[in-house]
């Protein structure tokens, strides 16, 4: 008994620790969100450098080109839902 009492304890006293945190750590908590915003920026920036269609570019190269972006815009859509039930139990587990 006395060992469940003293694990409910350390228990207790952790989430305690966990919740008194400082307002200067909260900046710490956004720089891998921060991160990750850049990192997809930049990724899409390379995506849609990739398929647009320059003066250059052959009918062929145009076609394939076109058939890429649509793709990407196809998957964009499929993944949306995902995101958003994502997004969606992120802020109920915050809240």
């Amino acid at each position: 008994m006395f060992k469940i009492f003293r694990a409910l304890l350390r228990l207790d006293l952790f989430f305690n620790l966990k919740s008194s945190k400082t307002m200067s750590e909260q900046p710490n908590d956004n720089q891998p969100h921060a991160d990750a915003l850049q990192t997809a920026r930049q990724t899409y920036n390379a995506f849609d450098n990739f398929v647009t269609i320059r003066e250059d570019d052959s009918t062929l190269v145009m076609a394939g080109k076109l058939l890429l972006r649509f793709i990407g815009i196809f998957i964009m859509i499929l993944l949306s839902p995902f995101l958003v039930i994502g997004l969606f139990i992120a802020f109920a587990a915050v809240l």
